[in-house]
């Protein structure tokens, strides 16, 4: 066993088993023990090894006793939503408020489960725990999360808030996230992540989405967590015909990042809007991987992440787009922009398109640099001091994906905490 290997299997030994997915976990511990650990020597997770994740064993938080008093299970002001929340990967059941309606199943994924409603062999959707290590450690011991199925033609009022607070020394949390919108319906998902300055260990969330024909799925996932929290996501989604599915996410603050999405459109017609933005400082690292797959025709998408890198911060950006043979007259967008703005912060961005159908549309590219000095200049010379204008400057770089927010609210409080962390006016 190699020495990856050896840290692995002692950074997982206090992680207690899942229940209510019994063949899910077994074939994530068989895909654990198969599947090599990523280090540097891994082309997807060169530039973020886990090597500093797995120096300290993890454990299994207790079952909570309760929401923490200082900590607002809504942690958005005036938005009103439905809510679900989880204490490190537990779901804290007094301090949910879930809808009731006809046509509306939203629970716990634990109670799903046990009701019943996930049929055997039918845990998994994505198969992650196939192709990465970190995705055989979530299915192995996968926790609770939210369920939410929504009939044909079904709009859901208010948007579901599932609000993921990390508390604890060395706790690690794998929750698992199941959403289903039928033909024609809507619903629109806010994922917030948050912990103290006192938090470590780490995060290891899934989220398993179908987005039926001609419905509509939106989702809001924010990241504010202090502390030492190891950080790793993975949204993977397939749409059906003439459907549209859009994430706007943004790294309010993360002491090390790892997102994933991966988007598959199985039915012509559909629409994906993907956007990000990240603002690391110190020596925080924020990593987005995104696929995006055309595998029909007649299909749109649109990617778009923005980074500004402070101090001695790293970021890393890898997005691919396909276009399979069969995916004629596609219209594919992707785009990674990014500003440096001490010489101790660096970027590593990877933009990839690959093409197998001869009549698309399809463009990508990538841009690094620094403030623009004439802006400044301009800025300064109208009296602006030159930390409120480069201020000015970072809110108008991300403004775009500011605005793309499905939820109004969520913008405003993610710019009210950017703002106070990077010392905005």
């Amino acid at each position: 066993m190699s020495a990856a290997n050896d840290k692995a299997h002692a950074f997982v030994a206090g992680l207690a088993a899942s229940e209510g997915l019994a063949p899910l976990a077994e074939a994530g511990r068989q895909a654990m023990a198969d599947l090599p650990v990523p280090t540097r020597k891994s082309e997807r997770w060169k530039y973020s090894p886990l090597t500093p994740m797995l120096a300290t064993p993890v454990r299994t938080a207790t079952a909570p006793e309760g929401w923490p008093e200082d900590v607002p299970t809504n942690p958005i002001p005036g938005l009103d939503a439905y809510r679900i929340v989880l204490l490190s990967g537990q779901v804290v059941a007094e301090a949910c408020d879930l809808p009731v309606a006809d046509g509306v199943v939203c629970m716990p994924l634990s109670q799903a489960m046990a009701e019943g409603r996930i049929g055997e062999g039918d845990e998994d959707w994505s198969a992650y725990h196939t192709r990465e290590w970190v995705g055989a450690v979530n299915a192995a011991h996968a926790q609770d999360g939210l369920f939410l199925s929504l009939d044909a033609g079904v709009v859901l009022d208010r948007p579901v808030l599932v609000h993921h607070h990390t508390i604890g020394d060395n706790v690690a949390s794998c929750p698992r996230h199941r959403v289903h919108v039928g033909a024609n319906a809507q619903a629109e998902v806010v994922l917030w992540s948050s912990a103290p300055e006192g938090a470590s260990g780490m995060v290891n969330a899934v989220l398993e989405g179908k987005v039926g024909a001609g419905a509509r799925l939106g989702v809001d996932k924010v990241q504010h967590e202090q502390g030492a929290v190891f950080h790793l996501a993975h949204e993977h989604v397939t749409q059906g015909k003439d459907s549209t599915f859009r994430i706007h996410t943004v790294t309010v603050q993360g002491h090390w990042v790892r997102n994933e999405l991966n988007v598959l459109q199985h039915g012509s017609g559909s629409h994906t809007i993907m956007h990000g933005a990240y603002l690391p400082k110190g020596q925080e690292h924020v990593d987005n991987h995104t696929t995006m797959d055309h595998t029909v025709p007649h299909c749109t998408s649109s990617e778009l992440y923005k980074g500004i890198l402070y101090d001695r911060s790293t970021g890393v950006f890898n997005g691919k787009v396909f276009v399979r043979e069969d995916a004629q007259l596609t219209n594919a967008y992707q785009q990674n922009a990014n500003i440096v703005v001490d010489a101790g912060a660096s970027i590593n961005a990877k933009p990839e398109l690959e093409i197998y159908a001869d009549d698309v549309k399809c463009s990508h590219g990538c841009t690094v640099g620094q403030f623009d000095e004439e802006a400044l200049f301009y800025l300064k010379s109208r009296g602006i001091a030159d930390r409120a204008a480069r201020a000015l400057m970072v809110q108008a770089f991300i403004g775009d994906v500011l605005e793309g927010f499905g939820q109004e609210e969520v913008a405003q409080e993610v710019e009210g905490l950017l703002a106070d962390r990077h010392g905005w006016m």
